[in-house]
């Protein structure tokens, strides 16, 4: 049977699957790249972002507080009776204690007409005494704005090194200044203070002052600083963006900028004011190194997705041909039974050619076309019964009881509800487990079926609790099934092997009298259970209602 025979290849199932199939996969493998692709690169961002900033401020902080340290180091040293009063050969000792133990390089005293009394300095034949620093900045600050001072890039007369000098004034007993007292460091030493405190950072760290003269990292630029040519340090610049400097300057939160350092690298950078806004320490990462683990996830999911749609494609592709008329058959046959011809079949005999799950498919679809009536029936029957109890539920008792409700009222005679629940039903479960609660539920709906009528209509309404509508019964008689139900339950305990379960219920009873709902009267009979529990439990209890008051009884 040769369905696609004459009809156009574009209207063939195997046409437009193979189409719509290459549509999608295209369509959901761009709805995966573009935002993954865009999510990665913004955490990347991000994450780069984060740990540049973690770093400036952890360096910061450990390179300001190291700062402050060393100038109070400066001022206390300044504030030595033994300094204040010129006391040079017990200063010189304790000068050079002081700086055994500290960074200094270097202990200077000066005294007020900025004459070098004496220094620590050892490694060099020629010291600083009686070299005239009056001109210099540190002295100046020191003695016009008597506070602790702390230079910037400097070389020193001594050494003619590159260093920086925390200067602190002295002053006499009347409070007057009475020269410096001046601690130096070299640049190396700001250096491996800055390594030191690198911690899982894969970039590198740099301060420069206002200007952009680089004070750390001398061995890592292509402008090496080496053995003498270290005293032209000051008009060594590094290659700096500004706008690192200027963003820092203004205060603001940047994200790194990129740009081409002095090594030729594109680099990503940030900055950051320290020394009281003197300073900016920088770092920067390479950019390939910032962006390496972006680039190997976007490979990764780009190699992944094209295989996946690859593979995917060409395996749907090979499926489409081999499902093409089977399926076609086979809706033919769901249609006829959906229109109601259950005794339909598909010839088995053409379903030959194809795979083994489609003849069995075809022969599974004849036998379930005889079945479909009798497990329609099942079906609906399942629907309203409790597979434990093998009673109905609570869906047939509120489709089917609100029925017999209208009917009677309908035809004006009674119908009574009597709503019925296990006492200390808990109590059983966490005694013995559910497996025996569950045997406890069925033989109580057992004694049920047996004590009640066959018009009567038994539900499990839910949990322990049952229902039972009786219609065409006054309350009298729904009291008497009530009330005989109780004593069976009561005196046949439920047997497990060598122990006895008693069990009692607590039964409350309404008739529909005056009301004018199925869901009222289930309503009145559960208020009676209530009062039922309430008042002890094992027992009957028939809610009679009045005009503003409820009342019960036995």
């Amino acid at each position: 049977m040769k369905i696609f025979k004459n009809r156009d290849f574009e209207n063939t199932i195997k046409s437009q699957l193979r189409k719509w199939l290459i549509v999608i996969t295209v369509i959901i493998s761009l709805f995966i790249f573009i935002p993954t692709f865009y999510i990665e690169y913004r955490q990347t961002i991000k994450h780069q972002d984060e740990e540049m900033t973690n770093y400036l401020d952890a360096q910061a902080y450990f390179f300001d507080s190291w700062v402050t340290e060393r100038s109070m180091d400066i001022h206390m040293i300044a504030s030595l009776d033994v300094v204040k009063d010129y006391n040079y050969e017990e200063s010189i000792t304790y000068f050079k204690e002081f700086k055994e133990n500290t960074e200094f390089t270097d202990l200077i005293f000066v005294n007020k007409e900025g004459i070098v009394q004496f220094d620590t300095v050892t490694e060099y034949s020629k010291n600083g005494i009686g070299v005239d620093v009056n001109d210099r900045e540190y002295f100046q600050a020191a003695k016009i704005t008597k506070e602790p001072h702390i230079t910037d890039i400097l070389i020193s007369k001594v050494t003619k090194q590159p260093i920086i000098a925390f200067a602190s004034p002295i002053f006499d007993e009347k409070k007057q200044f009475n020269g410096v007292v001046m601690g130096t460091i070299n640049l190396n030493t700001i250096d491996d203070l800055l390594h030191e405190s690198r911690v899982g950072f894969l970039g590198r760290a740099y301060v420069v002052n206002q200007d952009g003269t680089l004070l750390t990292e001398f061995n890592s630029t292509k402008q090496n600083v080496v053995g003498a040519e270290k005293k032209d340090v000051l008009s060594q610049k590094y290659s700096i963006d500004e706008r690192v400097l200027a963003l820092a300057k203004d205060g603001i939160t940047q994200s790194p900028v990129s740009y081409k350092n002095a090594n030729g690298d594109w680099v990503l950078a940030k900055s950051q004011l320290i020394n009281q806004g003197k300073w900016f320490i920088i770092s920067e990462i390479n950019i390939w190194e910032a962006y390496m683990p972006f680039v190997k996830r976007f490979a990764l999911l780009a190699v992944c997705i094209l295989l996946g749609s690859f593979f995917t494609i060409k395996i749907m592709l090979t499926i489409t041909r081999k499902i093409e008329e089977p399926v076609q058959q086979l809706l033919e046959g769901v249609g006829s039974i959906e229109q109601g011809h259950y005794a339909y079949k598909i010839n088995e005999e053409q379903m030959a050619p194809y795979a083994k799950e489609f003849q069995e498919l075809c022969s599974a679809f004849n036998q379930m076309s005889a079945k479909v009536k009798a497990d329609t029936i099942l079906l609906k029957e399942l629907s309203i019964t409790c597979q434990l109890t093998k009673l109905y539920n609570r869906r047939y008792l509120l489709e089917y009881g609100e029925t017999v409700f209208n009917e009677s009222t309908k035809n004006g005679v009674p119908c009574s509800c009597i709503a019925l629940d296990i006492d200390f039903f808990k109590k059983v479960n966490d005694t013995y487990g559910h497996l025996i609660g569950d045997e406890v539920l069925k033989h109580v709906a057992e004694i049920m079926m047996k004590s009640v009528r066959d018009t009567d209509i038994v539900t499990r309404y839910g949990g322990e609790e049952f229902v039972i509508l009786a219609p065409s019964t006054t309350l009298e008689s729904a009291v008497k099934i009530a009330e005989r139900i109780r004593r069976e339950i009561e005196t046949n305990p439920y047997e497990m092997k060598d122990k006895l379960i008693h069990i009692t219920v607590s039964i409350g009873i309404a008739e529909y009298g005056r009301l004018s709902t199925f869901e009222e009267l289930l309503d009145e009979a559960d208020k009676a259970l209530y009062v039922a529990k309430e008042s002890g439990r094992n027992q009957c209890k028939v809610y009679e209602g009045a005009k503003n008051d409820y009342a019960f009884s036995n």
